[in-house]
This record gives C-alpha cells, sequence and structure tokens, in this order.
C-alpha cells in the first residue's frame, strides 16, 4: 500500500510541479505512506463519527447537507494540517512542493470523506440521504 500512496501523491502533485526536490526521497519512503493511512484513518472516522455516533446514538439531529458539507471541510482541513506536521517533522524543507502536498492531501481527505460517506451512510439511523439521495 505504500507504493500506492507514493504512486498516488506523485502523481496528483506533478500536475502542479513538475520538478522534485532535493528531499523527495524523504518523502517517497517515509512521509507519503505516513501520511496517506493517516488520512485514510481520519476520513474514517469522521464518516463514522457523522453517520453513527452524531446521527445514530446520540441523535443530535445533524443530518442536513449542511452539517455533512462542514465535516467534509473538518476533514480537508485536518488533511492539510497532517500533511504539514509529517512534512516537517520528517525534516522535510519548506518549499513549494510541501505547499501542493498540503493541497493534494486536502483534496484527498475530501475524497476519502466522500467515498466513505457513499460506503457507509445506509445504516444510519438519521442521515441515510445526507449528503444526497440515491442508490448510493
Amino acid at each position: 500500500m505504500q507504493t500506492f500512496f507514493t504512486s498516488l501523491y506523485s502523481a496528483l502533485i506533478s500536475i502542479f510541479q513538475n520538478q522534485r526536490p532535493a528531499d523527495y526521497g524523504l518523502y517517497k519512503t517515509d512521509i507519503f505512506a505516513a501520511v496517506g493511512w493517516s488520512t485514510l484513518g481520519v476520513a474514517l472516522l469522521l464518516v463514522l463519527a457523522f453517520y453513527y455516533v452524531f446521527n445514530s446514538a446520540l441523535r443530535t439531529g445533524m443530518f442536513r447537507t449542511t452539517h455533512w458539507v462542514l465535516t467534509l471541510a473538518l476533514a480537508a482541513g485536518l488533511g492539510v494540517a497532517l500533511a504539514h506536521h509529517f512534512s516537517t517533522s520528517h525534516g522535510a524543507e519548506s518549499s513549494t512542493y510541501l505547499g501542493y502536498f498540503m493541497v493534494v492531501n486536502m483534496i484527498v481527505a475530501a475524497l476519502w470523506f466522500l467515498i466513505f460517506s457513499v460506503l457507509l451512510k445506509r445504516w444510519s439511523t438519521y442521515a441515510r440521504t445526507t449528503p444526497f439521495v440515491g442508490p448510493f
């Protein structure tokens, strides 16, 4: 799975910047996998919290599309924070590559959240039609 995250992030970042930084090996061996797994886990936890804690167990009534969008924005924001934290803690230099990596991870976090929402919303008590009604 490490090669999946390396390929995913390398391909998406190359849309914005073709030139790899001097510390690309660090991204490839340590950062991409750590950020990828963390982002996937955070997105899954937020989906589970939205659909099953807040809208099934606690019955908070946070089932509107606005609430879902706010949770999606939280996932995206945490994606940016995770990319920045793991990169700087592993010794990556502040550069435009890091900036693009943070933007890409924001998009990846939002996509994971959307995918998990589609897969897991149907068993929610109050939010099974959030953010959209349909066969998903």
